[in-house]
């Protein structure tokens, strides 16, 4: 971040003056670049007719903030002594405009600069090109969009790199200077530059190297060869291992940061149905630990089980290459490694390829108890099985753009208590209509938040039950033991394609194979994965013990929670939705205070409460329970 004596002076000016109202806000004083490059103050700065046009409180220094000026307005602006137009609309917007905006400036003799700005486009770009245009010209600018939002949204990356304002600070700054709420997660997603980055480095051709060595192991059934280096079970395993550790090479980190790579065996005696003779099922693990002490026992898995399966669920000689069930998850595993492993993340990633899933989810269910019996603190889970092929199946279907996640309302770990309890505990939930804001649904609504804000190619599809009708996978057993876990599926599964031996009939290609895998779809699957684990990571804990106040009838809602434990929180935000509405629609900021008042019925809507921190990374929301006090 540059700084100059100027841009010093002004910062500090600036914080100086701010007002407290609805989080914060900044007083009409702030940081001037420099007098000596101001053609006129503001009481020079127009004519009467040029003051009845601008709105002096979206006035920021040699800067005006307006929407689309007419031909009028730029006139009066010229006649007042302005000097630049700078128009962040795009190409496209300009050509629906009736008059030739470009030329009628440079006709008044006013100097003209395009800097087009859309949602996808919004970045540093547009900054450094205001930066220029501001350290390049002299006098007053006129700068605008359609409605001045965008405008201002850009001069929010201005002055928090010139005038060195916090993230939160410049964002009020520019709200008040005219810009959307809608602008902020995309000023926020800019600020957030690991996520982008980990997006960026997901390589499609890694990828389908993974998928074709997976699928050249033959079978990865469970009970498979284990001796073999080139065929089994065992040898894929052992391979995945290698990857692992070859992709965490270099990732610069010592001590307890250090990222590492083991497997994780357990001994499973036959049970007369799909384990027909004691085997060692054996998860490989790749670990990256947070580099923040504070937040390192955090744990955020992604599953994707190793082991294939042929039509006979028990044949373990067959070949079974399950390229996409589950190749493609593990392919995302592998190269999660690669991306994040060189990444400061605040909390620690187990990236998990387990074994047995075929045979009983044998793999997940027995690391999941052991984890639960040594008390280890999982936060989420998600789960990648099946996400490599976009490909409709009926005439019309096109999934190349969604992923499904599947998330569970009732939690299971409810239906694993005993009759009195799960009676109890599932009134609750119809008394207080919370059926559908589980730990694992609230884990489904963030992923979704920050792949819109992330703009990712693939999009969630929420998907509100556990899992597909007759189907079941690694999240469960993580479920039942009450661990909020999600699962990830392509929208459209090929039936032909999974649990089938490789054969033709009737001109129809049945088996599992590499080329229905497709390469780019599953990075940007993996993008996704990628992006959410980062924000997962960094953001604060979750506040604990929400509660929303019953203990009298009131218009208003108030609710209350313990603070989240990281020294970097910055506040906390209150969200509501519509009872019938699937996702958070409102926010409220209530700074620092750990109670937040709405003026809405609680009986009327959904609440709750998630921290955030000075980055601008926000925590899965907390659903409060009722509680008198």
């Amino acid at each position: 971040m540059k700084r100059h004596p100027r841009t010093l002076i002004g910062a500090a000016l600036c914080t100086t003056m701010l007002l407290c109202a609805s989080g914060y806000a900044i007083a009409s004083a702030e940081p001037q670049p420099n007098a000596s490059d101001t053609v006129s103050d503001q009481a020079q700065l127009a004519t009467p007719e040029w003051n009845e046009i601008r709105d002096p409180d979206r006035v920021s220094g040699r800067l005006t903030f307006f929407g689309q000026p007419t031909k009028e307005e730029l006139e009066a602006f010229a006649r007042a002594g302005g000097k630049v137009v700078i128009n962040a609309r795009t190409v496209a917007e300009m050509d629906n405009l009736d008059f030739d905006e470009a030329a009628y400036v440079e006709s008044l003799g006013l100097e003209y600069i395009h800097i087009p700005t859309s949602s996808s486009t919004f970045g540093y770009a547009m900054r450094d090109q205001l930066t220029k245009a501001i350290d390049e010209t002299n006098g007053d600018i006129l700068f605008h969009c359609r409605s001045g939002s965008r405008a201002a949204a850009i001069y929010a990356l201005y002055m928090i790199d010139e005038y060195g304002l916090k993230n939160h600070i410049a964002i009020d700054k520019a709200l008040a200077l005219g810009m959307s709420p809608k602008m902020v997660p995309l000023i926020e997603r800019t600020l957030m530059e690991i996520p982008e980055r980990v997006i960026q480095a997901v390589d499609p051709q890694q990828i389908q190297a993974t998928i074709d060595t997976l699928v050249g192991f033959g079978t990865r059934h469970t009970m498979s060869e284990t001796e073999s280096d080139t065929r089994g079970i065992g040898a894929a395993r052992r391979w995945v291992k290698a990857q692992f550790e070859a992709n965490i090479e270099g990732h610069g980190k010592v001590g307890d940061a250090t990222p590492r790579v083991y497997f994780d065996a357990h001994m499973v005696e036959p049970d007369g149905r799909r384990i027909t003779e004691a085997v060692e099922v054996v998860n490989v693990i790749c670990e990256i630990p947070g580099v923040s002490p504070a937040s390192r026992d955090r744990l955020y898995y992604v599953l994707a089980h190793l082991d294939s399966r042929a039509s006979e669920a028990n044949d373990s000689t067959s070949d079974a290459p399950g390229a996409n069930d589950d190749g493609s998850g593990v392919a995302a595993l592998i190269e999660l490694a690669r991306v994040l492993s060189k990444e400061e993340l605040e909390s620690t990633i187990i990236l998990m390829a387990t074994s047995g899933e075929e045979q009983g989810l044998f793999g997940a269910r027995l690391h999941a108890q052991q984890a639960l019996a040594e008390g280890k603190d999982i936060r989420a889970v998600l789960n990648n099985d099946t996400i490599g092929d976009p490909t409709g199946v009926l005439k019309g279907q096109d999934g190349r753009n969604e992923i499904r996640v599947f998330s569970e309302g009732i939690p299971a770990s409810i239906l694993m208590l005993g009759d009195d309890e799960i009676g109890e505990e599932l009134r609750k939930l119809r008394l207080y209509g919370m059926e559908s804001d589980s730990d694992s649904r609230q884990l489904a609504r963030y992923i979704a938040n920050v792949a819109k804000m992330h703009q990712t190619t693939v999009q969630p599809k929420l998907v509100f039950r556990p899992d597909r009708f007759l189907r079941g996978g690694d999240h469960t057993p993580f479920n039942e033991l009450g661990f909020a876990a999600i699962r990830f599926c392509e929208m459209y599964e090929n039936y032909d394609h999974q649990h089938q031996d490789i054969r033709v009939e009737d001109g129809v290609q049945y088996g599992d194979l590499g080329e229905y895998v497709d390469a780019e779809y599953l990075a940007d699957v993996t993008r996704l994965n990628a992006a959410v684990l980062v924000h997962l990571a960094n953001s604060p804990s979750a506040p604990s013990n929400a509660r929303v106040l019953i203990a009298e009838l009131s218009n208003r809602t108030t609710l209350q929670w313990d603070a989240s434990p990281e020294s970097d929180v910055e506040g906390y935000e209150i969200v509501w939705r519509d009872s019938t509405s699937s996702d958070w629609e409102h926010t409220k900021d209530v700074g620092k205070s750990t109670q937040g008042i709405a003026p809405l019925s609680k009986d009327n809507w959904l609440f709750g409460v998630r921290a955030y921190d000075a980055d601008g990374y926000r925590s899965v929301v907390s659903y409060p329970h009722p509680a008198r006090e």
